[in-house]
Formats: structure tokens, C-alpha cells, sequence
């Protein structure tokens, strides 16, 4: 029955194929269950000839077209995980088909899995793009089609224009399918063979002529897989490991078509060998490639863009809370919440990059310091963040495009905001919040009522200056002058004089906003601390901000006994260098 069921294609392939679409699917939900419904946010399908057309344009435009397809599905998380086992699971059925055609056995089948592991693996990292893996596809599509033809003729006639289509319409991908083409034929021992060193220099030849007409700069963007990166000089090796490996599975494809083995036991052998290598493989691969912190950060920017702060807060509890990006989210949380000035030392700060990192041009950094400054109410440095995130992501992240569209029409300038809702208003997912947002258009009133525009407009400097100019924390005085009710700006700006250990700034700021409508009358607990702090023992002054004599009990103790596992202002101030 086994033996049947064997030799029978159809079923062998349905049983696999089913097998292996439900083993991803399991890897791809555990390993990262919010990878890619991040991706999404990079990129966006635009229904929109002109954009169809640009995007076509560029070598390999079809299969960005189709990532990009594609990949605005993956909006919910499941659908992006379901997808991409499910094209994971083709590829492997395709080198399997390959390999059998090629070489007559099935029991070399578990070489398929290695690079499909790579693939997964890629996918987990932010600089890659989802139009590899389609690329990778379209590649074994044509190879497959390859073995139809058997003569000599007809084989090089088709290998050389399906190797100069795939290069138009997949780009660098290209290169990797006459390599294989080349082992393939150089496998049959014959001096045909020769001919078909001719398909990797008409792709160098393809790729030669892009780079006369200026459509990219660098050759290894035209031939290799940095083609299918974006921040290339941060992918690393990992970005040849699916190439290496379909490589090597060919030429080891090639090796066994040669030594024809004929004993079953030994091909047995050989697939349970290389069945348990690919599964250790994978284990090994994801605990080396796939970095936990990265995925808990991506977790943490789905709740940020739902405004899920509860669940970022959740979430934090769960998290080693030395890495600065899980600092920020969970500070930009608590400001959301009105806790931040309350609980901001409940975690090991480090300084003011507890609050907000350095900007360095990454986009993934980029749209967490727009959400920061947002939350702050200052409108200038989050619209500047926003713009350099979705300058970084191909100028159609849907997510920054939703905060330019906020930050222009905060600021009045609803020609710039009317150009990104349009863009928007032809995307699937998102045109309903764009059609949300028109009316707000030229309508100052409008905008002025909503609880979310009209708070921040109330937050703009009420003089024409550059932004940061004399500092952010005094862009934040102007800004809690012109909105007191804004409550995330103060709290942010004595939270940024305690981290920088400033405590004659922030009595000045005390003095200054003390029992208005920015700070109540009972300050939060990192205040008070800090108050007792300047204080030193002065009652007066302890009086006058009405410090609870729990905070007062709790500063005597540190005194007498100042404790290293303490989480406060006092511990900070004492043992932070």
C-alpha cells in the first residue's frame, strides 16, 4: 500500500504538500505571529495606473508588483503567515518535481526543505523583500518547464529567452536560474553542454546594459540577492544562504544522478539522513537567524499602530526590560495613559534614550520616534520622522502616510494632506479611513472639534521658528504653555530632566506649571520623588507641592538604607552613571 501510495505523483504530493503547508504555518505562527502583518506597513498596493506602470519599469517591476499585491493582505496577521506557507509549500513541491524529473528518485526530497528553511528564515528579516521569495518561485515555475524540452535546440532556444524574461520581470533572480540551467546540463556529460554557459553572460550582458541606462547603480543589485534587500548593507550573509543552498541541492542532485544508485536501503537511508539534517537545520537556523527581541518589537509596533496601549504595557511585563526600543514603546504607553511621570522607573532606565532613541536613518526607528513625538504634541519633529520612515519605505508606507496626513492637516496645510489621502484612497484596506479624513479638508472647524487633530493643533508654537532650535525640552515648555491640557507633554518633560539627572531644571519647571491646568495638585510619584530631592528636608517646600508622606517614608528609608534593588527616581539618581 506505502509503495502504491509512493510511486503514485498526485498523491505523494497532496499528502506532502499538506504535511509541509501545515509544519510552516505552525513554525511561521510561533516563531514571529506578528512579522508579517509589519511587513505590511512597508508597502502598499496602489490601485493606480501610474503607480502600476513606474513599478513595472524597473528590472524585476512584475514581481515587486506582486509583493506588493500580496503583501497588503497581510494587514491581518494570520493571512500573512497562511500565504507565505502556502507559497513556501510550492517552492518545495516544485524542487521536489524538479529533482524527480531530473534524476529519477524521490528519495532525494528532503533536500527541498533546506532552502525553504532559508526562505522562512529571510522573512523574518526587516531589510528583506517579500519579492524574493515570488522571485524564487517564478524561477522553479520556468525550471520546471524546462524538462519538456529534450532537444538541444529546443532546450538552449527556451532556456535563453525564459532567462531574459525572467530577468525583465523578476530581475537578479536571473542570474541564479542560468546557474542551475549551467549544472544541470553540465551533469549530462556532454559537450553541448558548453552552449549553455552562454545564458549567465546574457544576463550579465542584461544587467550591463541596465546600468548604461542608469536603472541601478551596482551590479550585485542586478545579479544577486541584495537586489531583494532594502538596507543592503545590513542584510549579511544570510541574504546568499537560499541561493547557496538550491546550488548545492542541484549539485548534489546531480552527483546522485550520476552514481545511480539502484539499492533501496541506500536511497532509504540517505532520505531519512537527509530528512533529520534539514529538520536540525531548521531548528538550528531559526534559533541563529530569528532574533526573539526583533519579534517582540514588531509585536509591540502592531499595538502602537491599533493605539493598543494596554497591550503594550501587558506585553513589556514579559520582556527583558534593558533594550531601549522595548523602553520606548512601553513609555510612549504610559504617556498615552497619563502614568508615564508615575511608573517611569519601575524599569532599569538607562538616560533620555529611555524616552527617545537616536535617529539614524532606519525607517524602522524612524516611525517609532514620529509615534514619540506625536504622543508629545510635537507635531514638527513627528511629521519630519514620518517623512523620512516613508521616504526609506518606497514613499508608500501605509502607516506614515495615515501620520502625514494627520501632521498636514494639523498644521492647515490640506493641499499636502489631500495628495496623501488620495494615494490612500486607492489602496484596499485603508481607503475608508481616507474617505474618514476628507472631510476634514479646508475645514478648520472640523479639524479643530476632533479630539485627536484638535488636541495636537493646540499644541503648535505659536512662533515661527525651527523646531528643536533651543532644545527639545523647551520646544515642550512651548508647548504645554500653548495646550496645558496636553497632558503627555508635561509628563515627558519632567520625565527628560530626570533621566538627565537635571534637577535644578526640573524645580524650574515645577515652579513654573505647579497646581495649573498642566499639573495638579497632587504631582505623580516621580515627581514628588524629585521634589524631595531638591527639597532636602526643607518642610516648606514639601508642603507647598503637597508630597504624600508615603513618598516621604519611602525617601527616609533610601536614606538610611539605599538598596540596589529598589526601582526609583533615588536609585537612579545614586547608582546610574
Amino acid at each position: 500500500m506505502s509503495k502504491t501510495i509512493f510511486h503514485n505523483s498526485k498523491a505523494l504530493y497532496a499528502i506532502g504538500g499538506s504535511i509541509l503547508f501545515a509544519l510552516l504555518a505552525f513554525l511561521l505562527y510561533t516563531m514571529g505571529y506578528y512579522n508579517f502583518c509589519y511587513l505590511e506597513q512597508w508597502n502598499t498596493f496602489i490601485y493606480d495606473a501610474n503607480y502600476i506602470s513606474n513599478v513595472l519599469a524597473q528590472p524585476g517591476g512584475c514581481v515587486q508588483l506582486a509583493s506588493s499585491f500580496l503583501t497588503q493582505f497581510f494587514i491581518y496577521p494570520i493571512t500573512g503567515i497562511l500565504i507565505t506557507a502556502l507559497l513556501l509549500t510550492w517552492i518545495a513541491l516544485l524542487i521536489t518535481d524538479i529533482l524527480y524529473c531530473w534524476t529519477g528518485s524521490r528519495f532525494i526530497f528532503p533536500l527541498a526543505l533546506f532552502p525553504i528553511a532559508a526562505l522562512m528564515f529571510l522573512h523574518y528579516n526587516t531589510n528583506y523583500l517579500y519579492a524574493g521569495t515570488i522571485a524564487f518561485w517564478l524561477m522553479l515555475v520556468c525550471l520546471r518547464l524546462y524538462f519538456l524540452w529534450h532537444k538541444l535546440i529546443a532546450r538552449l532556444t527556451y532556456s535563453l529567452i525564459s532567462a531574459f524574461l525572467l530577468f525583465v520581470v523578476a530581475g537578479p533572480i536571473a542570474f541564479l536560474y542560468s546557474c542551475l540551467l549551467l549544472i544541470i546540463e553540465l551533469f549530462s556529460l556532454k559537450r553541448q553542454a558548453l552552449w549553455f554557459i552562454s545564458l549567465p553572460l546574457m544576463v550579465c550582458l542584461a544587467a550591463w546594459v541596465c546600468l548604461l541606462l542608469g536603472l541601478s547603480g551596482e551590479w550585485k543589485h542586478l545579479l544577486l540577492p541584495d537586489g531583494y534587500f532594502t538596507l543592503r548593507l545590513q542584510a549579511g550573509s544570510i541574504i546568499y544562504l537560499p541561493w547557496g543552498l538550491i546550488l548545492s541541492v542541484f549539485t548534489i542532485g546531480g552527483i546522485y544522478k550520476l552514481l545511480r544508485i539502484k539499492k533501496e536501503w541506500i536511497e532509504r537511508s540517505c532520505c531519512a539522513i537527509l530528512l533529520i539534517g534539514a529538520i536540525a537545520f531548521t531548528f538550528i537556523g531559526a534559533s541563529w537567524y530569528i532574533d526573539a527581541n526583533n519579534e517582540s518589537f514588531k509585536e509591540l509596533s502592531y499595538y502602537a499602530r491599533l493605539s493598543q496601549w494596554e497591550n503594550i504595557i501587558g506585553k513589556c511585563k514579559q520582556l527583558p526590560m534593558n533594550n531601549l526600543l522595548f523602553q520606548n514603546n512601553l513609555n510612549l504607553a504610559l504617556a498615552e495613559k497619563g502614568r508615564l511621570a508615575d511608573q517611569l522607573f519601575e524599569q532599569p532606565c538607562i538616560d533620555i534614550q529611555t524616552i527617545y532613541v537616536v535617529a539614524n536613518k532606519t525607517p524602522y526607528i524612524s516611525a517609532l520616534l514620529s509615534d514619540i513625538y506625536f504622543s508629545m504634541g510635537h507635531i514638527a519633529f513627528s511629521q519630519r520622522y514620518a517623512f523620512e520612515a516613508n521616504e526609506a519605505m518606497n514613499n508608500f508606507s501605509p502607516r506614515m502616510l495615515q501620520r502625514l496626513v494627520q501632521t498636514n492637516l494639523i498644521y492647515g496645510q490640506y493641499g499636502t494632506a489631500q495628495k496623501y489621502l488620495n494615494i490612500l484612497e486607492e489602496s484596499l484596506f485603508y481607503k475608508d479611513w481616507a474617505a474618514s479624513h476628507k472631510p476634514f479638508l479646508w475645514n478648520d472647524p472640523a479639524v479643530e472639534a476632533d479630539p485627536v487633530l484638535g488636541a495636537k493643533r493646540r499644541c503648535l508654537f505659536p512662533d515661527n521658528r525651527f523646531s528643536g532650535i533651543k532644545g527639545l525640552d523647551d520646544d515642550l515648555k512651548q508647548i504645554v504653555l500653548q495646550n496645558p491640557e496636553h497632558k503627555a507633554t508635561i509628563q515627558y518633560l519632567g520625565s527628560l530632566y530626570l533621566l538627565s539627572k537635571d534637577i535644578p531644571r526640573f524645580k524650574a519647571t515645577l515652579e513654573t506649571f505647579y497646581d495649573t491646568a498642566a499639573l495638579p495638585a497632587v504631582l505623580p510619584v516621580c515627581f514628588q520623588e524629585g521634589v524631595l530631592v531638591f527639597a532636602d528636608g526643607d518642610q516648606e517646600v514639601i508642603k507647598q507641592y503637597n508630597i504624600q508622606a508615603s513618598a516621604v517614608q519611602r525617601f527616609e528609608a533610601f536614606k538610611q538604607e539605599p538598596s540596589k534593588n529598589t526601582r526609583n527616581l533615588w536609585h537612579f539618581l545614586k547608582y546610574r552613571k
